[in-house]
C-alpha cells in the first residue's frame, strides 16, 4: 500500500503537486484505491474518493511503530559518482534520523556556487522523502545544509563517534562504543571521504570529545562504511 506524507485538514489529505502526479500518473490510482497518509508522525488509513478533482478521505489512525528507539545522526563526506544519493536513500531505509553532508580535507567533490548547493539540497530532500515512504517510516529524515568538517565537530550529541582506525591497534568496535548509548538518546556518527581522515583531522575530533571506532577488519568504501554503521546501529538499538 502506497504511503504519502501530507497534511490532513477536515479528514482530507492535501498532497503536494509531485505526490499528486505520482498517485495519478505513475501509480494510476482510481476511486477506492487504499492509501496510508502520515500526518505529524501519525499514520492514517485513507482512500481515493474522487479523481477530478482529486480527493483523498482519511480514516482511522493506524498503530504501527517503525522508527528506531534511538537517533542516528549520520555525518558523511560528500562522495563522487552519485554515491551521496545511495547513502541518503539506503540510510533512510535503515532508520537514520538526520544527515549531515560535509567537506573535509580529502573530499574530492567541491561545490563552487550557492546554486549547486541548493540543487543538491533539493535533490537530497526528494530522495529521503521517497525512501521514507517506501520503507514505511513515520518521519522524513532531515538533510542539513553542507557543512565544513569543523562545523561537524561542533555539533552536539549524546555520543560522538568517528570511524578511524589509524590511531591505535585497540580502537573500539562500533557495538562496543554504542554500549553507553541509552534509548531515546542520539549518536553522531562521522564517516570520512574516499581518502579517509588526515591525522590532523583525527586529532581535532579527539579534542572535541569524539571516540574513534572500528567498522570491522576489512577496508570499506566510504559509502559502504556509512551504510554499515547505520545497519549496526539499528541492529544494536532495536535489540536492547
Amino acid at each position: 500500500m502506497q504511503r504519502y506524507f501530507a497534511p490532513v485538514v477536515s479528514k482530507h489529505a492535501l498532497l503536494s503537486e509531485e505526490d499528486r502526479h505520482h498517485l495519478l500518473d505513475v501509480m494510476r490510482s482510481e476511486v477506492g484505491t487504499p492509501l496510508e497518509i502520515v500526518h505529524e508522525g501519525n499514520v492514517f488509513s485513507a482512500k481515493v474518493t474522487s479523481i477530478a478533482p482529486l480527493e483523498i478521505t482519511v480514516g482511522e489512525l493506524v498503530s504501527r511503530e517503525s522508527e528506531l528507539p534511538a537517533h542516528l545522526f549520520l555525518a558523511f563526506a560528500l562522495l563522487k559518482h552519485g554515491n551521496d544519493d545511495l547513502v541518503l536513500e539506503k540510510g533512510t531505509e535503515l532508520g537514520v534520523s538526520r544527515f549531515y553532508p560535509f567537506i573535509s580535507q580529502r573530499t574530492i567533490i567541491r561545490l563552487a556556487s550557492e546554486e549547486d548547493r541548493e540543487k543538491k539540497q533539493n535533490r537530497a530532500n526528494k530522495i529521503v522523502k521517497a525512501a521514507a515512504e517506501q520503507s514505511k517510516r513515520t518521519t522524513i529524515p532531515e538533510v542539513q545544509p553542507i557543512l565544513s568538517y569543523r562545523e561537524i565537530l561542533s555539533l552536539p550529541a549524546d555520543l560522538k563517534l568517528l570511524a578511524y582506525e589509524n590511531k591505535s591497534d585497540d580502537v573500539a568496535s562500533l557495538p562496543m562504543a554504542l554500549s553507553s548509548l541509552k534509548l531515546g538518546q542520539n549518536c553522531l556518527m562521522v564517516i570520512g571521504p574516499e581518502g579517509g581522515f588526515s591525522e590532523e583531522e583525527a586529532q581535532e575530533a579527539e579534542q572535541q570529545g569524539f571516540h574513534f571506532v572500528s567498522l570491522g577488519r576489512r577496508i570499506l568504501r566510504a559509502e559502504t562504511a556509512s551504510l554499515y554503521a547505520a545497519s549496526v546501529f539499528g541492529y544494536y538499538v532495536e535489540g536492547q
